[in-house]
């Protein structure tokens, strides 16, 4: 069930209607139902992924109660990071470590070779893994108190609006808001609508339109110019950026109509200035997730530069193993740490020293950050590593073609638009003044929005880029 689909919005209806008449008379009752409607949600996509979740859930949720009246704690950590990294290893990484082993096999001459298991990866599994993750580890922290209550930490791993593709909530954040009264907001009714309607834009309106023109390149790049190429490339940079944040507005805005608030996911992160600045903006509870669990868990910056550098780069390098098993997302994730490690250094001995007042600067910064960000994506999308080499050869060598068709120029100037419009929201920032606009504002904003729907969506909208990993 997508969350640009129309039988996503009548479940939708539905789900608002039923909570609000619980939360009236009781607010567990009220729980227990988004309980199973999450799993209803989750169970459209296959009913044997409940049996995945439940566990990962339950097992959790019943170490984190014996963790504090154990002598020896710590063994629970280590059960609950045994069972939930090795499902994930299980169902993502199986098979991917198995044709690594029999690639290395085949090239050492030897006539043998490990067999694959036919299994489907479940949806969002990554996402719900980390935040029941973060649980346990935030308990042995001493930062977070078990949860007594089983409806409170289910509905916190299932909840079903960022349980497919995040944003990934911490726990103290949301108990927060249970053991708070809910009430229904106008204000958070307003700001969660509009955000709605500005993920669909996003999602149906720019990354689909861009999808017509930037997967056919991807898919089969030997066919294509030097130019079409490159212009797939920022194409793709704006096509994800617009796909997965649409999801991140819908999401947050389909809770806040819930009565939650999710942490915001992005920040417009095209106008950053360095790489650091990039992931501060990008996939920002992600971003925070590797810093406080990974990064931290490493040294973090606390031994010195050389340490902090290798824990930058083995943060990423991992950060970029959990989108997928494919050594092409490690390699965006390897790229991203060099380049956070370069910025260390550069920081730490002041190799380049540059004035930030100056336009100019700010300019050529922005655009060797864009650069980088959209070098790195193309390993990112490409299906293999052989399809990189080709696209960075059609774009390095300028490989020429017969020329461009009329709806390619329609693209290039579609593709180009994208900054400035990038540019432009980051100015007028609508997830952060989504309920602080006046009426007259809200209402010329959402039928603007609703214009953009009815007349540039395309005709059959993907499923969202996030939602494989």
């Amino acid at each position: 069930m997508l969350f640009n689909s129309v039988s996503f919005f009548v479940f939708l209806f539905f789900v608002l209607i039923i909570s609000a008449v619980l939360r009236r008379y009781s607010a567990k009752s009220e729980l227990w139902f988004l309980v199973l409607a999450s799993a209803f949600f989750y169970g459209q996509w296959s009913w044997k992924y409940l049996i995945l979740i439940y566990t990962t859930i339950c097992v959790d949720y019943l170490l984190g109660l014996r963790y504090y009246k154990s002598e020896h704690p710590q063994k629970y950590l280590t059960i609950s990071l045994c069972v939930n990294l090795g499902i994930l290893s299980l169902f993502k990484y199986f098979n991917f470590l198995m044709d690594s082993v029999n690639q290395v096999i085949e090239v050492s001459g030897f006539d043998y070779h490990f067999s694959a298991i036919e299994v489907l990866l479940p949806v969002g599994i990554s996402f719900y893994t980390f935040q029941s993750m973060s649980y346990m580890i935030d308990i042995h922290r001493q930062t977070l108190k078990p949860r007594k209550n089983f409806v409170d930490y289910a509905l916190f791993v299932s909840f079903f609006p960022q349980l497919v593709a995040g944003p990934i909530v911490r726990a103290s954040e949301f108990f927060k808001q249970l053991d708070e009264k809910r009430h229904f907001s106008f204000k958070m009714a307003q700001a969660g609508t509009l955000l709605i309607v500005v993920g669909l834009v996003k999602k149906v309106v720019f990354a689909d339109n861009l999808a017509l023109f930037v997967d056919p390149i991807f898919n089969q790049p030997e066919n294509y110019s030097g130019l079409m190429t490159l212009l797939a490339v920022y194409g793709f940079a704006f096509q994800i950026y617009f796909d997965f944040s649409g999801y991140t507005d819908i999401a947050i805005g389909v809770a806040k109509l819930l009565g939650f608030n999710f942490p915001r996911n992005f920040m417009h992160p095209y106008v950053s200035l360095s790489i650091r600045d990039f992931w501060r903006r990008w996939h920002m509870t992600l971003s925070r997730w590797l810093r406080d669990y990974l990064y931290i868990s490493l040294g973090g910056n606390r031994q010195g530069t050389y340490k902090t550098a290798r824990n930058l780069f083995l943060t990423m390098f991992l950060g970029g193993l959990w989108h997928g098993a494919s050594w092409n997302f490690a390699i965006w994730g390897v790229l991203h740490g060099v380049y956070l490690s370069i910025e260390r250094f550069n920081d730490h001995y002041k190799l380049i020293r540059l004035n930030p007042d100056n336009k100019l600067v700010r300019l050529i910064q922005w655009f060797w950050v864009f650069h980088l960000v959209c070098f790195a994506w193309i390993f990112f999308r490409a299906e293999n590593f052989k399809d990189s080499a080709i696209i960075l050869n059609n774009i390095v060598f300028w490989k020429s073609h017969v020329g461009m068709t009329s709806s390619a120029v329609l693209y290039m100037a579609f593709i180009m638009f994208c900054p400035l419009l990038h540019w432009f929201s980051s100015r007028f920032d609508v997830s952060k003044n989504a309920g602080n606009l006046g009426a007259s504002k809200y209402v010329c904003l959402q039928v603007v929005l609703l214009f953009l729907l009815i007349f540039f969506s395309t005709q059959q909208s993907d499923s969202f880029i996030y939602f494989q990993f």
